[in-house]
């Protein structure tokens, strides 16, 4: 007599993306997208949000709801996904971790971002073994980057890589025949960590025969000073507008240092479009751009190798590095390619 396995029972906790985008960033919108995913797909889940509370001091309650709600739902769950910033894998998660195990479900943990070996080694010896009694035990551990897959292989359980992802944007955003015009964006958090300094040289180096504007969060009080008498700042893109306004430019340029770098969304997103980058062989960035082909790698803190980066591009060879940026962005980052393999490998551990 055969017997049919139903699906898993999911329980996503993590960061959900507020209806008026106010916390919109790398870790809301990537956990936003699983959780589109698996609405469309009929998933059985249910959600916890480690932001449900947002009213200042009160903050502080987040995790007291967290751990209610938890016991309220782990009874009908059979699997526990836990998604959360570097701050969360040392205070909350290695307790969802033992009460799941109490409970007898599955586990899957994602931090967020590429620094992950980063504060693993600057943990004390008390949390490192915290961490590889709880967390490195996982059913499921997800990476951002195969450089820190690579990192933890040796030292967790099951370490699989889950990319940075976006969906593929709607028709009216490409520009299959995109003509070269000299036109380069910056999108992204506006400190010096993002390489802000060497761009604005690069600007002063390059003429006004090139377009160059930067958008994004001001981070650092100094730009708003520098940005005064100037329209090279746009300002802060919603969450709505940035492929309309990025499908405006031909390149992307993220000459960024910053240390907590994975895969940059705005690299993701210009792929999305045909747009080929320029940005630093930094961390694991060279692993989403194929020098010479989706785009071009510098050395961090450069502004003569970033203008003579932008200067490379032209009439005859654009077209080449668009398609192929669009065709590595179908490849690697299509949101529904990348969620719907988590999800099937998630329900293999059932299997």
């Amino acid at each position: 007599m055969n017997h049919v396995k139903k699906d898993p029972h999911f329980l996503i906790i993590g960061p959900m993306l507020s209806p008026d985008g106010s916390n919109l960033g790398g870790a809301t919108i990537s956990l936003n997208y699983l959780i589109e995913f698996i609405k469309k797909e009929n998933v059985s889940h249910d959600l916890i949000n480690t932001q449900y509370i947002k009213f200042f001091w009160l903050k502080i309650l987040n995790p007291f709801y967290v751990f209610l709600v938890f016991l309220l739902k782990i009874r009908k769950t059979d699997v526990v996904f836990v998604n959360v910033s570097q701050f969360g894998t040392k205070t909350i998660s290695p307790f969802l971790y033992l009460m799941t195990r109490f409970f007898g479900k599955k586990f899957v943990f994602r931090p967020f971002g590429g620094a992950m070996q980063d504060h693993y080694e600057k943990y004390t010896s008390l949390q490192k073994n915290l961490f590889h009694r709880t967390l490195l035990q996982s059913d499921i551990f997800y990476l951002q980057t195969k450089e820190l897959v690579n990192y933890f292989s040796q030292k967790a359980k099951n370490v699989l890589q889950l990319s940075t992802s976006r969906h593929s944007p709607p028709t009216k955003y490409l520009r299959p025949h995109r003509p070269y015009q000299k036109r380069f964006v910056f999108l992204g958090h506006v400190n010096e960590s993002k390489g802000i300094d060497y761009l604005l040289e690069a600007v002063s180096a390059l003429g006004s025969s090139f377009t160059v504007h930067i958008y994004g969060a001001i981070q650092d009080e100094k730009y708003h000073s520098i940005f005064q008498d100037s329209d090279i700042y746009q300002g802060v893109l919603g969450k709505d507008e940035v492929l309309g306004k990025l499908q405006e430019y031909d390149v992307l340029v993220l000459p960024t240092f910053y240390r907590g770098e994975g895969y940059p969304g705005a690299i993701v997103e210009a792929y999305s479009l045909g747009l080929p980058v320029i940005t630093t062989d930094w961390r694991a960035i060279a692993e989403i751009v194929e020098n010479g082909k989706t785009g071009l790698l510098i050395p961090p803190k450069s502004s003569e190798d970033l203008v003579d980066a932008m200067r490379i591009f032209n009439e005859k060879n654009y077209p080449a590095y668009s398609k192929n940026a669009l065709s590595f962005f179908q490849q690697n980052f299509d949101a529904d390619v990348v969620t719907g393999k988590v999800i099937q490998e998630i329900r293999e551990l059932f299997q």
